[in-house]
């Protein structure tokens, strides 16, 4: 998947594609893409797709009804992201949101820098609480779902993923990470029915014939 990087590519809320909130990641760290919120907001995860990229970092609610904000304080969380400079990135959004709580742009990043810095369960709180403040917006959602297919939350994961689409059904990372999702239950389905009945060969052979597909997703769920 693509991920913010995670279930393969992803994208910035509004667009900052750097280290996507990656609309452009994998699900290696979840084979799946993140998104990033904003003027091109991505997110990341390593595994099953991409999540956002720094250039998804940036969130551009094109699709919302909040303003776009463009701040000096943005600017310079972005600059730090660009260069991967996560924990001081990081001291820039927490001062930002002692400002101002609610900047979902800040919020989402903060996710995007807590996967970076090896704390998925961070991010998945904060993009979690996005989802329930912001339901409008995809990039959350389909973060969600990548951090969810990376612990091999299959149901979670397509619930997340299925809301990313409802909220925005031309997100093309959301649909990848849908695509890599799939193909990933059909094999745990098939392995399941071969568990109970190991004298079957149709599933066996299925199994065999998604090996190309879910080798390319490798690293991700």
């Amino acid at each position: 998947m693509t991920n913010p990087h995670a279930p393969s590519k992803a994208k910035p809320l509004a667009s900052l594609q750097a280290p996507q909130l990656s609309a452009t990641a994998h699900w290696a760290t979840h084979g799946m893409r993140y998104l990033a919120i904003g003027v091109t907001l991505m997110g990341t995860a390593a595994g099953f797709a991409r999540a956002q990229n720094v250039e998804a970092l940036e969130w551009q609610p094109g699709q919302s009804t909040l303003p776009t904000v463009i701040s000096t304080p943005h600017n310079d969380v972005r600059k730090l992201l660009r260069q991967a400079k996560y924990p001081q990135a990081l001291l820039l959004v927490n001062k930002g949101l002692s400002a101002n709580p609610r900047d979902p742009q800040m919020r989402f990043w903060q996710g995007y820098i807590f996967e970076q810095m090896g704390q998925p369960e961070m991010a998945q709180q904060i993009y979690l609480g996005l989802t329930q403040d912001y339901p409008e917006l995809a990039e959350p959602h389909n973060n969600l779902g990548v951090i969810y297919a990376s612990k091999g939350d299959y149901p979670n994961a397509k619930a997340s993923l299925d809301a990313a689409l409802r909220a925005n059904p031309n997100y093309a990372s959301a649909h990848e990470n849908m695509g890599d999702l799939l193909v990933n239950m059909a094999r745990q389905s098939y392995e399941r029915s071969l568990a109970i009945d190991a004298k079957q060969r149709e599933p066996a052979q299925k199994i065999e014939r998604l090996k190309p597909v879910l080798e390319i997703t490798q690293g991700k769920p």
